[in-house]
């Protein structure tokens, strides 16, 4: 018997929802969005500049951001900026876009759409807002690596992220997980994903934009290779220099630095010269210096067999003889490490001893979103101070000339606090 057109058609209505309450949150989401995978980033001036990137699957698509202030009065004008977009490294699948803004207003909301299918439909935008060329009265940013592992425990940690309302987001590696391996590619779209719908300023609803070091997870074969075993992650970030280590002014009153631990680039020669010039530059003149990098020099859970003392591992050896010579002569506020998948903060080190004068205080060791491991219990390695098998963020709020450093847990639990 003939079934009769209603009838078919509210089967095959009923069997798409059911496949869509059944589908994990990742199919669920692209099937009602097809949109393109949006994130913020920085070459230069976080005052007046955004760079808006996304990943699509259109190679057709017009390169360009249509965007205005958000406070301009309804029908005021739109401002046009063109850019360029490239095949996903040797994917071709899949397509990168980038368009730079420029002159753009400090401390400023912007609503934006791109010039893509899928965003611009119907109108739609988002958001940003530029950084203040002063440092405000309460200034924040958030910091991690070693992020994803699993779809749902990245998704929490983003979302505690967003929670925080940071300006940004310094992020020291080990992102998606892809291995420069073709294989992973997807990898990469999972956690552009994610960071799109979970990491919009809850203050706001405005993306949060990244800073990001480079992981040995971003490289094919890990440490001690070159940018080509790396071209995933280069083709999804528009570095300044067009490299793996740079520095990021932010007004006149904060640095980032962005260090590669011999990923791609050595720790000594070329770059250990460039860190001194850069550091040597900013000595005095910019108040807070933060350094950033992934493979630790005070490290917790990767010891080198027969001690548990993470330092004497030989390339943790190089960045204490190469860099933290460097942190000390010029008095970086602190430094950011990843990796170990803990949470870890040493006590404050200069000259590699303990200095709670004028030592400088190691944090991290990358546990976003990834599984934990063990720890050494207190007392058992002199640099650490603290130390727990836990994901976390560090979220790092400088007020009156001072900054301060709460460890979270997805939750909201705080695990550690220093100032």
């Amino acid at each position: 018997m003939s079934v009769k057109p209603f009838k078919f058609g509210r089967r095959i209505f009923l069997l798409i929802t059911s496949f869509l309450l059944m589908a994990p949150y990742r199919a669920l989401s692209r099937f009602l969005a097809r949109r393109p995978l949006v994130y913020l980033t920085w070459r230069q001036d976080p005052t007046s500049t955004m760079v808006v990137n996304w990943m699509d699957n259109d190679s057709r698509s017009p390169d360009y951001v249509m965007y205005r202030q958000l406070d301009l009065p309804r029908g005021s004008s739109w401002t046009l900026a063109r850019g360029f977009k490239h095949n996903f490294a040797d994917d071709k699948k899949r397509i990168i876009h980038h368009v730079e803004l420029r002159g753009l207003n400090s401390d400023t909301e912007y609503i934006f759409t791109i010039g893509s299918k899928g965003t611009a439909r119907g109108g739609s935008y988002l958001k940003f807002r530029t950084l203040p060329k002063s440092i405000p009265s309460d200034f924040r940013f958030v910091t991690g690596g070693d992020m994803m592992h699993d779809r749902k425990k990245v998704d929490a940690m983003n979302q505690r992220a967003a929670e925080l309302n940071p300006w940004f987001a310094l992020l020291g590696g080990d992102l998606a997980y892809a291995n420069a391996d073709k294989k992973n590619v997807s990898n990469w779209e999972d956690w552009l994903e994610s960071w799109m719908l979970n990491c919009v300023r809850k203050s706001d609803g405005g993306l949060i934009p990244m800073v990001v070091a480079i992981g040995n997870h971003e490289v094919a074969g890990g440490t001690g290779k070159t940018p080509k075993d790396a071209k995933y992650f280069y083709s999804l970030f528009p570095m300044p220099d067009k490299r793996s280590f740079y520095a990021l002014d932010i007004g006149n009153y904060l640095s980032l630095i962005l260090l590669d631990s011999d990923l791609t680039e050595r720790i000594d020669g070329e770059q250990a010269i460039w860190l001194e010039k850069s550091l040597s530059k900013r000595f005095g003149k910019m108040p807070f210096v933060f350094a950033c990098y992934h493979k630790p020099a005070y490290g917790t859970a990767k010891p080198p067999s027969g001690t548990k003392d993470s330092s004497k591992d030989p390339l943790a050896q190089k960045i204490i003889k190469h860099w933290c010579p460097l942190f000390d002569r010029y008095n970086v506020t602190a430094v950011f490490e990843n990796d170990h998948h803990t949470y870890k903060r040493t006590h404050p080190l200069r000259g590699n001893r303990i200095d709670r004068d004028r030592g400088i205080v190691y944090l991290g060791d990358g546990c976003w979103g990834v599984d934990t491991r063990d720890v050494p219990k207190p007392g058992e390695v002199w640099y650490l101070a603290k130390a727990e098998s836990k994901r976390h963020l560090i979220c790092v709020t400088i007020r009156n000339g001072k900054s301060d450093y709460v460890a979270y847990e997805a939750d909201g639990k705080v695990i550690d606090r220093h100032s």
